[in-house]
């Protein structure tokens, strides 16, 4: 079988393609057209094209409108497009970027350049579409589980101190008790100890209002295991508007929510398992993105964040530098300083990460892919990829900024010996207010113990 992968040249110029295929034809599989359209019938005729070349000034049908064609076929629009042409007009390349391209490459081009950059998209694309079937799978365990969910309706009435004064079947058979050990009892007696007291101050101010309440409670059964319900609390008024009782329909969702656990335990496990696939490729070790997601996790408590949202930065950090899987290994395991053509390169893996996980909508890789893109941007504007400054970075970039930076500097990588502990908190002064957030700066230094306990507890194992 042909591993080899297959790229589709698109330019109006043959001398061009000659050019790209002498250069390409020896590590890829290369199909050429000389015009858009021709190009186009290739891409319906051919499965497995890998990545396209694509000319913008064309006769007859120009590079944007092949690319626009091709990004609005669900057969061709995940295939990466890089454009190459001879204008470097800054509106054209912000146009090239805006029609899906993934890459912008101005004429005459360096071979090496363009060897790098080709070999760097197509390992992205790869690693992308590999993340998509994992999370895939995922899906379909979920669609066939809500085939075979049983939901129930579960009813009770309370007065207006709270007290049970009726019940249906479900609600018994679910609980566990009788009709005789439920009314006159408060809903305490199903109350689970997982459930903050803060919950159920919310839910019984907002009957009291006269508002409905709704939401997810897990409640304890006779016997202390758990079931998860799905609960819309009503008050029951009178003609005056006075509340008479409470009504309370509930769905039993137990299963779900285990399910949701499950795909959300494996998300986890995957952004993880990514996250030391990157670090491996680059030489560090899996402690490390341990140590990250901890220390993400410390900042995002001190900073203020809600619970959801410090859970969700200490999951998707670990992806930080998830886009190194697309970094030529000669690059990334360079020892020596980097050349300015090789950082270009290097940097790109803020870009990288975020592309291969901006696509989902689920919080969790929505969260991994923010991390990805702007952990490396500074708060006074001089960061990568995007130069974003202050508040403009998102709370979960400026937070793995840190939290990354700190690990880094006190561990031993390819290009440098871990510095001293006192070094590192001499720069990170210095830095205050240049590459970190100033407050966050200030929350490390205030809990700087806890920090240095992370640090301890994932030590990285010398062999």
């Amino acid at each position: 079988m042909n591993s080899m992968k297959t790229i589709l040249i698109i330019d109006d110029m043959e001398t061009n393609v000659n050019t790209l295929m002498s250069l390409l034809d020896d590590k890829y599989d290369i199909l050429a057209s000389l015009d858009g359209e021709g190009g186009l019938d290739i891409l319906e005729d051919e499965e497995n094209i890998d990545l396209i070349l694509l000319d913008i000034l064309m006769p007859e049908m120009d590079g944007f409108e092949v690319c626009r064609r091709l990004k609005s076929n669900s057969k061709t629009k995940d295939i990466p497009v890089i454009f190459i042409t001879s204008d470097n007009n800054e509106n054209t390349i912000e146009k090239a970027y805006e029609m899906g391209g993934i890459d912008y490459i101005t004429k005459p081009f360096k071979a090496r350049e363009l060897l790098s950059r080709i070999s760097t998209h197509l390992l992205a694309s790869e690693q992308k579409n590999l993340l998509e079937k994992a999370l895939q799978s995922n899906i379909t365990l979920l669609n066939q589980y809500k085939d075979v969910v049983d939901i129930s309706t579960i009813v009770s009435k309370t007065d207006l101190q709270g007290k049970i004064t009726y019940v249906n079947d479900a609600f018994m058979k679910i609980s566990g008790y009788t009709k005789d050990e439920l009314l006159g009892k408060s809903h305490n007696i199903v109350r689970h100890p997982d459930v903050p007291a803060s919950v159920f101050k919310d839910l019984w101010e907002t009957i009291q209002s006269k508002h409905m309440w709704q939401g997810e409670v897990k409640n304890q059964k006779k016997d202390g295991s758990y079931y998860v319900v799905q609960s819309v609390i009503m008050p029951i008024v009178d003609s005056k508007g006075n509340i008479e009782e409470f009504i309370s329909v509930r769905h039993d969702i137990t299963d779900i929510y285990n399910l949701q656990k499950e795909i959300e335990d494996t998300q986890k496990e995957v952004v993880f398992t990514m996250g030391a696939i990157g670090e491996t490729r680059s030489k560090e070790t899996g402690n490390h993105v341990k140590r990250v997601a901890e220390y993400s996790r410390l900042l995002a408590l001190y900073v203020g964040l809600s619970q959801e949202n410090i859970t969700l930065l200490a999951d998707a950090s670990p992806m930080h530098d998830i886009g190194k899987v697309g970094i030529p290994d000669n690059i990334l395991h360079k020892p020596g300083k980097l050349t300015d053509d090789e950082f270009v390169i290097m940097r790109m893996h803020a870009e990288l990460g975020h592309k291969m996980l901006a696509h989902s909508n689920r919080p969790l890789l929505k969260t991994a892919a923010k991390v990805a893109l702007e952990h490396h941007e500074r708060w006074d504007g001089f960061g990568y990829p995007r130069h974003l400054k202050e508040e403009e970075i998102s709370i979960e970039g400026r937070i793995t900024a840190i939290a990354d930076v700190f690990d880094a500097l006190g561990s031993d990588r390819v290009y440098k010996e871990a510095w001293e502990d006192e070094r590192i908190f001499e720069y990170f002064k210095e830095q205050k207010g240049k590459q970190f957030d100033p407050k966050l700066v200030d929350l490390f230094f205030e809990n700087l113990d806890n920090f240095l306990e992370i640090r301890n507890k994932f030590k990285d194992i010398v062999k």
